[in-house]
């Protein structure tokens, strides 16, 4: 293959432009559902170093199997807190654990997306969501989750995003194609 068609097969596959135009998905990044800017957090250092204490003890508990103490802590930030994106993303992880409904799952994530104020916790929601999605054999919006999740930096969605592409996936076909008949020697 030559440098130009290497060149070539390489925007293809990775360009996040074409994956966004394709996908429908090119936005400006870190934008809320209105296309505003994401804000940075609604909450003091000290409440939020309070929430992030509360909830590393809460994934612990998790963690050892006491899956039940977990949705219990985070449902009680949640209460306290119900802007607090991170703990419903945990409280979403935690139901999984679970083999809760997607439904309650799915719901948690929606919430932390709406109320995430950094990359981090929006890109692991958005992430979160596009697998649940995805077991739920849901590959379009699977994959607008991978996207929107890859935007904010997730390497998991990044990933998952460009190997979901089904336009990538058809030139990937079409490619291969095209080089097998490229190296068979015609029978004529």
């Amino acid at each position: 293959m030559s440098t130009r068609d290497s060149k070539l097969v390489d925007v293809l596959f990775t360009s996040e432009f074409v994956r966004d135009q394709i996908s429908g998905t090119y936005s400006a990044y870190n934008t809320d559902q209105h296309g505003s800017p994401k804000h940075e957090s609604v909450y003091d250092k000290s409440t939020l170093a309070e929430l992030k204490q509360r909830e590393i003890h809460a994934v612990a508990a998790a963690e050892q199997g006491q899956v039940d103490d977990a949705i219990k802590q985070l449902t009680d930030i949640i209460f306290e807190y119900p802007s607090y994106a991170s703990a419903y993303n945990n409280r979403a992880q935690a139901y999984r654990l679970q083999d809760a409904s997607s439904s309650r799952v799915i719901a948690d994530l929606d919430c932390a997306i709406k109320c995430a104020h950094d990359d981090q916790t929006l890109g692991q929601a958005y992430t979160q969501k596009a697998i649940v999605l995805k077991a739920l054999g849901n590959q379009d919006d699977a994959f607008f989750n991978f996207s929107q999740g890859a935007k904010c930096g997730n390497s998991v969605a990044k990933t998952a995003a460009s190997k979901e592409n089904p336009y990538a996936k058809l030139c990937g076909q079409m490619v291969s194609q095209a080089m097998k008949q490229l190296h068979t020697p015609s029978r004529d």
